[in-house]
């Protein structure tokens, strides 16, 4: 029986896009296209391992990923979180050349800031990031890692 991986990213596309390269790799692919949903799913589909967009409508992952870890039921649910923040930086970085300021500390910051609330409240950070764009090869391979064939 294959493996079930449930991706949740309002990004039509991403989720299409890594359906493809999880099937096409013997893992059995799940769609959310938002935190809410994805909730739902985990509790209907009992994914083996999710990959998470860190920014969403109506429940961020960081949200969602903290609700998993304080279930008793989810807390050991692997998680690999995608982020854009990456790519954003690279665009903020070319653009900070005819200015002063490092637009970009703010997101590091808020970012360094989400994860230390997520230890000082007991949880841990999840399995891994993952920055956008994304390399299906790559991904495949880092749920291998964590879960197997």
């Amino acid at each position: 029986m294959a493996k079930k991986v449930l991706i949740i990213d309002d990004d039509v596309n991403t989720v299409k896009f890594l359906s493809v390269a999880l099937e096409e790799n013997g893992y059995e692919p799940l769609g959310a296209y938002d935190g809410k949903e994805g909730m739902e799913k985990i509790t209907t589909e009992s994914p083996d391992l999710i990959i998470l967009d860190v920014m969403m409508p109506k429940k961020t992952g960081f949200a969602l990923f903290k609700s998993l870890r304080r279930s008793e039921e989810y807390k050991n649910l692997p998680v690999i979180m995608l982020t854009g923040v990456a790519e954003t930086l690279e665009d903020l970085d070319s653009q900070s050349e005819s200015t002063f300021e490092r637009p970009y500390d703010s997101l590091r910051e808020k970012l360094r800031v989400t994860i230390k609330s997520l230890k000082e409240d007991g949880l841990v950070k999840p399995d891994m990031f993952i920055d956008k764009p994304i390399d299906p090869e790559e991904v495949v391979a880092k749920i291998a890692g964590i879960i197997g064939k």
